[in-house]
């Protein structure tokens, strides 16, 4: 069942955040729980007997959504839960709805680009894009965008990206 979380969630949601991503793809603990004060920033958790077995954090950003974290309890992969959590939540708000994917160098990688494709997104991947650094170490990941939209021109994507540069890595873009 999908339910919306707050910070009483948090600790669950790191759990799984920190398990089904590599460092670099999240925040320290004390960031990534700063960013429930944050009124654009959301979780949204697919809960099986008060467990949270997956979950979705989303940035509102106005015109588009940005999705930062879908992840799946390993237990419970390959059960169609991400589909569940990802179908009730576009069910509830209908504007576009934007994630970064690895590139498709790993068969991991693949598979996540795959999932989002049967959920009706388009990869751009001619589009470059980095994933702002979460770390003071880490250099800008290179990634590509899903978005569900299919026929989203150059100009559309470089707003949008400017719009999750801004609002989300507080920074200017700069590639």
């Amino acid at each position: 069942m999908l339910t919306k979380l707050d910070q009483s969630s948090f600790e669950a949601i790191y759990s799984v955040m920190t398990k089904a991503f590599p460092y670099s793809e999240y925040r320290d603990k004390a960031a990534q729980r700063a960013l429930f004060a944050q009124s654009q920033y959301e979780v949204y958790g697919w809960l099986i007997d008060q467990q949270l077995i997956a979950f979705l954090a989303i940035w509102d950003l106005g015109e588009i959504r940005f999705g930062e974290h879908l992840a799946v309890l390993e237990s419970h992969r390959n059960q169609g839960i991400g589909a569940k959590l990802f179908q009730a939540y576009e069910a509830l708000d209908h504007r576009p709805l934007i994630f970064e994917v690895e590139l498709p160098e790993t068969s991991l990688a693949k598979r996540r680009i795959a999932f989002y494709e049967r959920m009706g997104f388009t990869y751009y991947g001619d589009i470059p894009y980095y994933q702002g650094a979460f770390h003071n170490e880490q250099t800008p990941l290179p990634l590509r965008l899903m978005m569900n939209i299919s026929n989203a021109n150059q100009a559309q994507l470089n707003h949008y990206i400017d719009l999750i540069y801004e609002n989300v890595y507080h920074t200017k873009r700069w590639f």
